[in-house]
Formats: structure tokens, sequence, C-alpha cells
């Protein structure tokens, strides 16, 4: 498949944000639309045959959501349309983020933070470099009104992961 990633403006480009994926990594419509206000964001659209079709948010294959701090970076939201993972989108995603926060600022570390239970999202972290530095228990129970679960379990702790500046 031909992938295009592009970045977007989130405050100049709404009409671009693929809700159904953002909010399928994190439910919480709230939070996500309160850290799109200081973020960058980059999109994957599946590359048509068509000459040039127009972007739209329901041609978006997938989306990561990051922002840098003064100390670090954290990659805020991570998501693969269902019928798309295990293809090397999410892979690709990643890698650009990590090219785009390298190039801004080098020595700063990058964090991401997931469920417990995400094991092939823990598995795709470590794959790029990103290492366990804390588990913050009952986090799902503790800020989420509404239970999260992943394959039939419900979600508590949360896993924060760093890789390291170059």
């Amino acid at each position: 498949m031909k992938l295009k990633i592009s970045e977007i403006d989130p405050q100049q480009q709404k009409e671009l944000l693929p809700w159904s994926l953002l909010l399928d990594a994190d439910p919480d419509r709230q939070l996500v639309a309160s850290y799109l206000e200081r973020s960058r964001v980059l999109i994957a659209w599946q590359e048509k045959a068509e000459a040039l079709s127009p972007l739209t948010a329901a041609g978006a294959v997938g989306v990561t959501v990051f922002e840098e701090r003064a100390e670090e970076f954290e990659i805020l939201n991570v998501a693969v349309a269902q019928q798309f993972q295990n293809q090397g989108i999410g892979s690709r995603l990643l890698d650009e983020c990590l090219s785009l926060t390298t190039a801004q600022a080098p020595q700063k570390p990058v964090l991401i933070k997931t469920g417990d239970l995400t094991s092939p999202a823990l598995s795709l972290y470590q794959k790029k470099g990103f290492r366990q530095i804390a588990v913050v228990k009952d986090y799902f129970i503790q800020h989420y009104a509404e239970p999260i679960y992943e394959e039939g379990v419900r979600l508590r702790n949360q896993v924060i992961l760093q890789r390291r500046g170059s």
C-alpha cells in the first residue's frame, strides 16, 4: 500500500482531524481536544490510484499527535484504523514523529504513555527504542469516567515509556 504521511495544523485544518481514530486511542474527547491545541499532528493517508484526490478526515488510516515541552517531547496519541493495522503504518508514523523530534531537539527524551494491557502497542514502542520508566497504578480507573476494556479486560494501569534523545 502506498502511504502519504503529512503534518497538519490542528487549529487551521480542523476538518482534516480523524476524530474516530483519535478517540480510538483516547476515548476522552475533551482531553483530546485540549492537547490538540498545543500539539503537532501527523496523519497517514492511503494514496489512491486516482489523480490527486483531496485529503479528508475520512481518508485517514493513521494518526499520531505529539507535543514539545521544556524538558521533553511526549507522544500523546497513536492510532491506526483497524482494517489497516499490522501493515507498518503505526511504525512509519512513529518513525516520522521521532525524526521530527530529533531534528528539532536531539537531546530531548521522548515519552509515550499507554495502558499496561496493550501488548501490540508496547511491543511496537519497545522496538522503536522506548523503555519502561514507570507504572501509574489505577490511572485509567481514576481518570476516566467510563471503564476502558482491551480484549475483554478492564484497563487499570498506565505504563510510561521513554526514549532518550540522541
